[in-house]
């Protein structure tokens, strides 16, 4: 066999690995199981408020035993509002084959449901939520921007995981509807409790220069909110086919 006839033999067979090789890594890549870059996530649903709008806490306890003493990292949450599902990623070092979730606590909305939607606009003003103090008034400012139009900013501190929605500001028989997109708005959490909340108003009748006086006699109003409640039943499932959810609550798996 000649030099020619050996190298058209040669380019052909080092064509034929170079593919092969391209294959198999190409195969192995897509191949990699889900779990190799040490995360997991877990997909949970709240069967009974499949109806009502919730917003579960931001954080759910993970753990590989289930006295929870060696808990899963949270890397990040999520929610997708179009099926219900809440989503939380964990990191780990070595693959559990089981690993149990506590359902987290939700904040549910609730429509006209206080019972306290009246609270004096000052300082020291208590709110009450099923006959228990709710919020006190921490602070009143009326800011004036030109003749006859103010700002007012309102802040409390909160006694519950109740949280107001879409407060209004009722002065004489005008209602002032809650500026939300406000620079000054603002609504603090700790450890996804609530604490704290500022609200701000614009009041732009007549050709006032002072409003002090009227703002003493308002009334802050709130009806609709959203409460926390813990217990809630949940399923929950893994990204990971092989890794077993248990729910703590229940003491038993369960798959969406």
């Amino acid at each position: 066999m000649n030099k020619a006839e050996k190298s058209q033999i040669i380019v052909p067979v080092i064509c034929f690995v170079c593919v092969f090789l391209s294959a198999v890594l190409i195969w192995s890549y897509y191949s990699k199981p889900a779990d190799e870059d040490g995360t997991l996530s877990v997909t949970i649903k709240y069967p009974e408020y499949e109806t009502a709008v919730i917003t579960p806490v931001s954080t759910m306890e993970c753990a590989i035993d289930n006295k929870f003493l060696h808990e899963l990292q949270q890397i990040s949450e999520s929610s997708d509002g179009n099926t219900n599902e809440h989503i939380y990623n964990y990191q780990y070092d070595t693959l559990p084959d089981k690993i149990y979730i506590k359902a987290p606590d939700i904040y549910v909305f609730e429509q006209g449901r206080s019972n306290s939607s009246m609270t004096p606009c000052s300082v020291g003003s208590v709110a009450y939520y099923a006959d228990e103090p709710w919020f006190s008034i921490t602070s009143v400012t009326v800011d004036k921007l030109y003749t006859g139009v103010f700002d007012i900013t309102i802040s409390i501190e909160s006694f519950k995981d109740i949280v107001p929605v879409m407060a209004t500001l009722k002065i004489g028989d005008i209602v002032l509807n809650e500026d939300g997109s406000a620079p000054e708005k603002e609504m603090a959490f700790e450890n996804d409790n609530y604490i704290s909340e500022t609200f701000q108003f614009r009041y732009n009748r007549g050709a006032l220069n002072d409003i002090s006086d009227l703002v003493n006699e308002a009334a802050f109003c709130t009806e609709d909110v959203f409460r926390r409640i813990s217990g809630a039943q949940i399923t929950a499932e893994c990204n990971i086919p092989s890794v077993k959810v248990v729910i703590e609550d229940s003491g038993s798996s369960s798959s969406l």
